[in-house]
């Protein structure tokens, strides 16, 4: 399949298909991006691992910085043999598993939900396929749910670079012809 160097994920809203609200009880923060899928051989959890299982080396290091930097607040965030191991899609996950640095809360033929939750902040991120019969796409979308000021300080600090870091994510996942 030939790779199209030009696609580039794109804000959206969160697909009415999305059962991800249903995973927290409130949500401060959503966002959403969607790229075409070329690969429409792939299961969902091949997916998630194709998109996030390919973290850049700078983006390694600056979760591995803000990891650093957060832990004596008591926020959590990825090992760094979390952020180099390869994340691996397996037929057998089931909700509760991990897939990477992420727990499983949902997954369906055509999502997977994946989060974690801390005194500060819960997130959850959806990876849903959505077939409209003339083409395919993948929406990953992000909702925080906040617990304290704190919380919602860091939410307000890290969310330009997780917009850039999602949206690219995407569009290199695309551009490599994983998804």
């Amino acid at each position: 399949m030939k790779t199209n160097p030009a696609r580039k994920a794109i804000a959206c809203d969160c697909p009415a298909a999305s059962h991800l609200r249903d995973h927290l009880g409130y949500v401060d923060h959503t966002d959403a991006f969607k790229i075409g899928l070329n690969r429409t051989d792939l299961k969902i959890q091949d997916i998630h691992a194709a998109i996030f299982g390919h973290l850049p080396a700078g983006f390694r290091a600056l979760l591995y910085m803000r990891t650093i930097a957060v832990a004596p607040l008591g926020i959590g965030g990825p090992r760094i043999g979390e952020l180099i191991a390869p994340v691996k899609a397996e037929d057998s996950y089931r909700v509760g598993d991990k897939i990477g640095r992420w727990k499983i809360y949902a997954l369906s033929e055509n999502q997977i939900i994946t989060g974690g939750d801390d005194k500060h902040l819960d997130f959850r991120v959806s990876v849903l396929r959505v077939d409209d019969g003339h083409a395919a796409e993948i929406v990953v979308t992000t909702a925080v749910q906040t617990h304290n000021k704190f919380g919602r300080v860091y939410l307000a600090t890290i969310l330009p670079f997780h917009r850039i870091g999602v949206a690219q994510l995407l569009t290199n996942a695309a551009a490599a012809n994983r998804i």
